[in-house]
């Protein structure tokens, strides 16, 4: 398949996924953001506090969402793991329009996608029924903040 089919299949499957999911907190958002969230989803609403941020676990039946919000409460990443892609338009906020115009011109394969600009970083991985992503703005990271915790 050319690189130009590869880049439409994917950005329709996102667009699937993006029209059908439930809206998310975006990149950037504030932390009163995760109740609406949480409520839109229907989901149960788990906190967790490391040193430097806090993780707002939402989960459904079939999919978990992080919520990552540094200590002057702003949403710095989030990552998703389940039978779906979130709403990466809600997700990305802002930030969507430069991770749409990347995402259009990058290399990837059928079940990865590695989107980085200077403003937001976007990984996705998955198949069917099985996804896991992560996207953050790194502008916005805690100091001291180990990308191994984005997960």
């Amino acid at each position: 398949m050319t690189r130009m089919k590869l880049t439409r299949t994917l950005l329709c499957v996102l667009a699937a996924a993006c029209g059908s999911a439930p809206a998310l907190a975006a990149l950037g958002g504030d932390v009163t953001t995760v109740e609406s969230d949480r409520a839109s989803l229907k989901g149960a609403l788990h906190l967790r506090t490391a040193a430097t941020y806090t993780i707002h676990e939402i989960q459904v039946t079939g999919l978990v969402v992080r919520e990552f919000v540094s200590p002057s409460g702003k949403v710095f990443g989030v990552s998703w793991q389940g039978n779906g892609i979130p709403d990466l338009q809600q997700m990305l906020g802002s930030y969507y329009a430069g991770f749409a115009q990347a995402a259009s011109v990058a290399h990837y394969d059928h079940h990865h996608l590695n989107i980085q600009t200077p403003q937001v970083v976007v990984q996705s991985r998955g198949h069917t029924r099985e996804f896991s992503g992560r996207a953050w703005a790194p502008a916005l990271l805690p100091q001291n903040f180990s990308l191994n915790d984005l997960n």
